[in-house]
């Protein structure tokens, strides 16, 4: 018969996710770029058609833009920077899409990891606290999700707003084998790219907000991992004079013997707790590394770019607000795994003094229980931590390395364009 753990380490998908990712799991179905995990026949057919579709007005794209690129080449660094930058973010979406395809039952697996995994160590008044947090996931989820429509509707609408129906005014610059100086071309042609535009960047930020849901979920779990720590220490301190009062009393079991099967039994369960959550960070880091790689290069590329065009638009606001709405939305990507990758780490560093400060007020507990929870003080002085394909950790110093990278190689493109 299997046991418990050995189908939680199974990577099965999910049958019954949170309902705290149930509305991105539904976005992302109904846009094509992950199925949901419980999609009926009818349902899951219509995804692999919007995949399908999406895919192949995607490519058409990167196949425009790679002409414009080819037959422009260098001689305007202006206009093949701008290239170059979008036709990386996009190629990037793309990249993601297959990832996540690959990876698409690990991520089910791991979307019911609350109720699957977590749901037998949590406490009733632990509820409370999960329930809070998903709450405020979620309203900072929202206001991310509508900052990059925000920015996506300013790109598009500001260079018809500005050149009007002409190849100007779309927000692209593509190889058409037609001329669109007509409305009747201008239109479709224009509608297609604000598709190509409003599909992959607030979808990669759903996509985003998704996996940095998941990374909060296991931070939560190791919060309250630590509290339930360190009460076990206090419930043993206001449970001695009880004891000694029951000892006194005359009953056979000593204060030893109780105190160590009550604590045995609490111990147990928080280091069957903390391999769940060392277990599932292993799985998503599994899913994410790459990816996570991929787009850490693709933002710092993106984002060189982008500082190039802003500081060839300082005559006008217009442009370099347009310019500067892109830079932001980039860097939104990247400042959100670090920030939830840096609260990862930090809280499982919080175990290892949670288990510390255990070892030091359990002085009376047996030396099996002391050798546990010394060797899960050992385990937890190694945080838990969301890489990037294993270079660096994704943290706030590794977001502002990133940052100055980029600005690195943004000065020497300025500096070869006054030249």
């Amino acid at each position: 018969m299997v046991s418990k753990m050995e189908r939680a380490a199974s990577p099965l998908p999910a049958t019954r996710p949170p309902p705290p990712l149930e509305y991105l799991l539904r976005l992302l179905h109904w846009t094509g770029v992950m199925r949901h995990p419980r999609a009926d026949s009818w349902s899951g057919r219509a995804f692999y058609i919007r995949k399908v579709v999406v895919s192949v007005a995607i490519s058409a794209f990167l196949i425009s833009q790679a002409l414009a690129l080819w037959t422009g080449g260098t001689a305007d660094i202006d206009r093949f920077t701008l290239l170059l930058c979008t036709f990386n973010t996009v190629l990037a979406w793309l990249f993601r899409l297959g990832h996540i395809a690959l990876h698409e039952r690990e991520l089910h697996y791991l979307t019911a990891q609350v109720d699957r995994d977590f749901g037998d160590f949590l406490r009733p008044r632990d509820v409370h606290l999960v329930q809070t947090h998903d709450r405020h996931l979620r309203r900072i989820v929202l206001a991310y999700i509508w900052f990059s429509i925000a920015g996506c509707l300013w790109w598009i609408i500001f260079p018809l707003l500005r050149f009007g129906f002409c190849a100007e005014g779309l927000p692209f610059i593509m190889e058409l084998p037609y001329e669109v100086t007509s409305p009747a071309a201008f239109i479709p042609t224009w509608f297609f790219c604000s598709i190509l535009t409003l599909h992959p960047t607030p979808m990669t930020i759903a996509v985003d907000s998704f996996n940095v849901s998941l990374v909060a979920q296991l931070r939560v779990q190791l919060t309250l991992l630590s509290r339930n720590i360190i009460e076990l220490a206090n419930e043993d301190k206001d449970r001695s004079p009880v004891l000694v009062k029951h000892i006194s009393s005359g009953n056979d079991l000593s204060s030893e013997s109780v105190n160590g099967i009550h604590i045995a039994r609490r111990l147990r369960k928080m280091i069957l707790h903390h391999q769940a959550i060392i277990r599932n960070t292993e799985l998503l880091e599994k899913c994410l590394g790459v990816m996570l790689l991929g787009q850490s290069l693709s933002i710092g590329t993106s984002v060189c770019f982008q500082l190039f065009q802003v500081a060839l638009s300082a005559g006008s606001v217009a442009e370099a607000g347009k310019f500067g709405c892109y830079l932001s939305v980039m860097l939104a990507q990247l400042f959100v795994y670090c920030w939830f990758g840096d609260d990862l780490i930090t809280e499982s560093e919080k175990v290892s003094l949670a288990a510390y400060s255990a070892v030091t007020s359990l002085h009376g507990i047996p030396i099996p229980q002391k050798r546990s929870l010394l060797l899960l003080m050992v385990r937890a002085q190694r945080p838990l931590r969301i890489t990037a394909g294993g270079f660096f950790p994704l943290s706030r110093e590794s977001f502002v390395s990133v940052v100055n990278m980029s600005y690195s190689f943004f000065a020497i493109l300025r500096n070869f364009k006054g030249e």
